[in-house]
């Protein structure tokens, strides 16, 4: 049911930021933004669902949760850069969405080269 009216709030809110920009573009801007904020706030509540899962799964790890640290940074990262380059485009700065975009994969990258560079050290063990 979330699902539905998040998607409506986004209809309704999109339509509205374009009757208004006709009239002042900012006005259409800023409605965007808040229409993105109300959905931000869904986003949290269920990123805290899955937090508390999360904490579940680390209590299974024992020492081991690391790397699940990780996976989270790298989903916030994924879920801030997605925000802040959807409103860059919105506003008709495309290129800064894309430089944010960039941002984005490179940090998920570099927050992810230590589990790559784990995998290769077992595999390494491994192989003898």
């Amino acid at each position: 049911m979330d699902m539905v009216k998040i998607g409506l709030i986004g209809i309704v809110g999109v339509l509205f930021a374009v009757s208004v920009k006709s009239y002042k573009a900012e006005y259409g801007i800023y409605i965007a933004v808040a229409v993105c904020l109300i959905i931000l706030e869904y986003i949290v509540r269920y990123f805290i669902n899955i937090l508390t899962g999360m904490e579940q799964i680390r209590g299974y790890l024992n020492e081991n949760y690391q790397f699940l640290a990780l996976l989270l940074k790298a989903v916030g990262a994924t879920y801030a850069c997605e925000f802040c380059a959807g409103i860059c485009k919105d506003a008709g700065y495309g290129g800064v969405a894309g430089q944010v975009e960039m941002l984005g994969k490179l940090y998920i990258l570099s927050v992810g080269m230590p589990v790559l560079l784990a995998l290769m050290e077992n595999i390494q063990a491994l192989a003898g």
